[in-house]
């Protein structure tokens, strides 16, 4: 298929981190002769909140799936909900823990895509615990 170029949907992709900071983008090709996950890691710090931003071209009709894991690779949350077979623009998720966390994509329906997932962040509002 296509050439991946995912600069070209970067800029874009990017104005819906709304007021989170832009920390990095994971750019995503796979091949659809070939079953593959790509997945990164990323050191999330207690007490900030992560948004994962789902941007895909639609070259094959595989849909762009995003799953986020903690350290024993335990599934936190994920762009696609498949009880109700509906997929997320984005997924946000509130770190109670510092640690390495697993940022794995797939494209569903085993045709192979392109495209990047866009991590960025935000310090949780804190609560005043005093009375």
């Amino acid at each position: 298929y296509g050439q991946c170029d995912t600069d070209l949907f970067l800029d874009q992709c990017a104005q819906n981190l709304g007021t989170y900071n832009y920390i990095k983008s994971f750019n995503i090709s796979v091949s659809s002769k070939k079953k593959s996950y790509p997945e990164y890691s990323y050191v999330f710090s207690k007490g900030s909140k992560y948004m994962l931003i789902v941007c895909d071209q639609f070259m094959n009709e595989g849909k762009m799936v995003v799953n986020l894991y903690d350290r024993e690779h335990n599934l936190l949350a994920s762009s696609y909900d498949a009880e109700n077979d509906k997929y997320y623009p984005n997924l946000i998720y509130s770190c109670s823990t510092t640690g390495v966390y697993y940022i794995q994509t797939t494209f569903l329906g085993s045709k192979g895509g392109c495209g990047l997932c866009i991590l960025g962040f935000t310090k949780e509002e804190c609560e005043n615990t005093n009375d």
